[in-house]
């Protein structure tokens, strides 16, 4: 952890707050998280044909965004 902080503060006084903000959040990310290394489909017609080629199951992430005080559900 300490370590983290001190690169983090070498790479702010080294580079331009953009690059140095950057190079923070890359620092926090994890190195290798399961959920990135899945092909996601943005066709849900696509992943339903993949899914029953592999013989896996689907899953259907949905967002919609309706205002916090709608009261029609």
């Amino acid at each position: 952890m300490m370590n983290n902080l001190v690169l983090a503060a070498v790479l702010l006084l080294a580079q331009d707050p953009a690059d140095a903000l950057q190079a923070e959040i890359d620092a926090l990310k994890a190195p290798k998280v399961a959920w990135r290394e899945i092909a996601w489909k943005s066709c849900l017609f696509d992943g339903l044909r993949e899914s029953r080629e592999k013989s896996k199951p689907v899953l259907l992430w949905v967002f919609i965004d309706r205002p916090v005080d709608d009261a029609r559900c």
